[in-house]
């Protein structure tokens, strides 16, 4: 998957979930795939999303994470998301759970992918596709 188009689909899954979404925001200093700001009757609530298409080969590890805690501060974001075609270092998920870090590898993004799938989704370049070692 084209990093573009996995920012397309968690974009419009946000945006499916009430979310406004800005994709590609930029802050002085940073741009981050995704911001999200979903309104509520107590305020909004801002989400910082980082979509990292890597070769299952190569782990995401904390400097993506040490990254976006940085633009999260400066957004004031309540929540910080990292999506990822691969997985995650040892390190990252450690310091994930400790800050308030949701990520989201391979695996639950084929999950997350299923599960819109059953939905009308508006994203003409999404696609899932299951390797053979998958549908077996």
């Amino acid at each position: 998957m084209e990093k573009n188009r996995l920012v397309k689909f968690v974009a419009k899954v946000m945006e499916q979930s009430g979310f406004k979404v800005y994709e590609n925001f930029q802050t002085s200093r940073h741009i981050i795939d995704i911001y999200g700001v979903l309104p509520t009757v107590l305020g909004d609530v801002g989400v910082v999303v980082a979509c990292k298409n890597y070769d299952e080969r190569w782990e995401v590890g904390l400097d993506v994470l040490k990254e976006l805690e940085m633009v999260a501060k400066t957004l004031k974001a309540s929540k910080m998301v990292v999506v990822t075609t691969s997985y995650f270092t040892t390190n990252a998920v450690n310091y994930a759970a400790r800050r308030n870090i949701k990520l989201i590898d391979k695996d639950s993004l084929m999950a997350l992918a299923k599960k819109f799938s059953n939905r009308p989704l508006e994203v003409d370049e999404v696609e899932v596709v299951e390797s053979e070692e998958e549908a077996a």
